[in-house]
């Protein structure tokens, strides 16, 4: 169990979360980008219905969000990341094993269910407990992993070039495994049972003690109820829905696009590998931004700058490599900024008492956007050979989605908090006259 002295356990947390979202993103999200070419090339199936897979990852995800938030929630984040762990495993050796389009779709659906169960839900719902002032600063930590998952395209073609792509997956669940769980086994699912307030500030005596019905320590925050009835839940969910219409697809189709336009293989995965690097310096660096300037601002500057490197890398090609450098600058800095606003703008907004929960909600209505944008970009590639219409198509939406952040009116939890908590002073009588 953590001990007080030393460092503060959340950043224990945070650290094992960056880990732990390197492998889970690297492998599932940017690694499997590799093995589109080689479904392609072995069973002659079209980019579309390849897409139609990661589109029902992502229906699952979303129409699961809920009910796997709600068990982050109730039986805490620990547990259910390593039920992540092992399910991801699971579906990874059925991958191995994948000959038809129906196992592939069955095995994109377990895959869907181990990602929504844990992963980065549960790491930042822990870290959301633990951390309040330095919530941008430790989001940034666990996001860097993300951007080192870029590097998981490069590690993944290794293994399919030495191994075959179904040795490949089959040593991948293995790490999956052995890897992840032991990471999973860091969490502590809030700080309060170890002597310790949010961000490692000693715990006062009015807030150290349990909950009414016993247990841990209640979080303060709104129930689901109260937020479904606050008009910035649903701007928040069209944000998230629109910033993630070119994030997501990206991701998955980076790699496809660099062949597309004329790279190697081996250079797509270089190129995504050295991304990723860019990434974890700019989200360590742009995380404490947010805790001092406000991470409302950062999120909408994130909404504008990424779609700009997009279309730069939409025209990128061998012949033409100088835009690889606005491309990692302006899309860089802006999926940065967006993801840090993205993890952490729910618990900012309405508390942390149900916070995996109500965002299980949000990522569920973001599904018609999800659905549809990897069907889109694998359609558009169909028919005309390459993604870049798809894509500029894709950064257009993005950049709206700063609208609906703007439109937001509601005040910070933490300063809703700061207002109940600030007593009524009556006028001093010798004031009057």
């Amino acid at each position: 169990a953590p001990k007080r002295g030393g460092l503060f356990y959340g950043w224990y947390i945070a650290l094992s979360g960056a880990a732990s979202n390197f492998l889970i993103i690297g492998i599932t999200l940017f690694g499997f980008g590799v093995f589109i070419g080689e479904f392609r090339q072995e069973f002659g199936w079209s980019v579309k219905a390849i897409a139609l897979g990661i589109s029902i990852r992502s229906l699952e995800q979303g129409v699961l969000s809920p009910f796997t938030g709600y068990l982050i929630d109730r039986f805490g984040p620990r547990k259910m990341s390593v039920a992540s762990m092992i399910i991801i495993a699971l579906s990874l050796f059925m991958f191995s094993q994948v000959r038809h389009l129906p196992v592939y779709y069955a095995a994109s659906a377990i895959m869907a269910f181990g990602q929504s169960l844990g992963g980065f839900s549960t790491f930042s719902t822990a870290l959301v407990a633990w951390f309040q002032r330095k919530r941008g600063r430790a989001m940034g930590m666990i996001y860097a992993g993300n951007g080192l998952g870029y590097m998981g395209a490069l590690i993944v073609a290794a293994m399919v070039g030495g191994m075959g792509w179904r040795g490949a997956l089959l040593g991948l669940g293995l790490v999956m495994l052995v890897v992840g769980i032991p990471l999973s086994l860091v969490i502590r699912d809030r700080p309060e049972p170890y002597g310790y307030s949010p961000d490692g500030e000693p715990l006062q005596p009015a807030t150290s003690a349990a909950s009414p019905g016993g247990g841990r320590p209640a979080a303060t925050g709104m129930e689901v109820r109260e937020t479904l009835h606050t008009p910035a839940f649903y701007l928040l969910v069209l944000a998230t829905a629109f910033g993630g219409a070119i994030h997501g697809p990206w991701a998955v189709f980076s790699i496809p696009h660099y062949q597309a336009v004329g790279f190697s293989t081996a250079t797509a995965g270089a190129l995504v590998a050295a991304y990723g690097l860019l990434q974890v310096p700019l989200r360590l660096v742009l995380g404490p931004l947010g805790d001092r300037y406000g991470r409302r601002y950062i999120y909408i500057l994130g909404f504008l700058l990424a779609p700009i490197g997009m279309a730069c890398v939409s025209y990128v090609s061998p012949d033409r490599l100088w835009l690889l450098l606005p491309f990692f600058l302006f899309f860089g800095a802006g999926h940065a900024l967006w993801g840090i606003g993205n993890h952490t703008i729910i618990a900012d907004y309405f508390g942390t008492k149900r916070f995996a929960t109500i965002r299980g909600l949000s990522q569920s209505l973001q599904l018609p956007i999800a659905i549809v944008t990897p069907l889109f970009v694998g359609t558009i590639f169909d028919q005309g050979g390459s993604y870049r219409p798809a894509f500029l198509i894709l950064a257009a939406i993005q950049a709206v989605g700063a609208i609906w952040v703007l439109l937001i009116r509601r005040p910070m939890w933490r300063d809703v908090e700061a207002s109940r908590r600030t007593p009524l002073v009556p006028p001093d009588p010798s004031a009057v006259r």
